[in-house]
This record gives structure tokens, sequence and C-alpha cells, in this order.
């Protein structure tokens, strides 16, 4: 079975502009999608607590898996079916530029 095969679903990538108010001088976020229909899987994260190398996440929801490519965690975030995720991290599986998983946050 190839890990293409294992992409089921379809998420959009978001990233994150930020500008400030010309009256308030406050920063002001926006999120826009910035790449679209990209090939994923969406799994549960197991028990609401994910390891890695780094740290253990307690709020994680889910986790992503797609092809290698560019993410991050503080200017990214994911959106399938309606539903949008913050990004918690990223990492490169078993550290081979083959495909990423990335632990998620629902927002709810």
């Amino acid at each position: 079975m190839s890990f293409e095969s294992l992409l089921i679903h379809t998420c959009t990538i978001q990233a994150l502009t930020e500008t400030f108010n010309a009256t308030s001088k406050q920063p002001v976020h926006t999120w826009a999608d910035s790449v679209l229909s990209v090939k994923c899987r969406l799994d549960q994260a197991r028990g609401m607590e994910y390891r890695t190398p780094a740290a253990i996440y307690s709020k994680a929801t889910h986790i992503l898996y797609l092809k290698n490519r560019t993410l991050n965690a503080k200017t990214n975030r994911i959106v399938i079916d309606s539903n949008t995720y913050n990004i918690l991290s990223v990492e490169q599986a078993s550290g081979m530029d083959h495909h990423l998983e990335v632990v998620l946050e629902r927002i709810v």
C-alpha cells in the first residue's frame, strides 16, 4: 500500500497576516487561504496527549499526515470540512523528508 493511497482527505492551509490598526496601533490578525486541496489524512489523537521528541502536547485533538511541505505552527493553520485546527507541532516522520506528522488542536 502506497503512502498516497492513505491520504483520503483534503485540507486547506491558511496563512496568517498581521496588520496594525491605524487608530489603536494594536495588531489585527487575519487568516487567508494559502494552499487549497492538499491531499492528507486526519486521525484523532489518542488520549488527548501527544508526545514529540521536543514536547508533550496535552491539547492535541488530531494528527494530520501529508506529503512533505513547508508549514509553520505560528503562521499557518489547517481547515478540513469546515473545521479549523491550530498547528501545535510539525515533525518530519522519521526524519526522512518523506511526509509530515502535524499535531493539531481543533478550534471550537
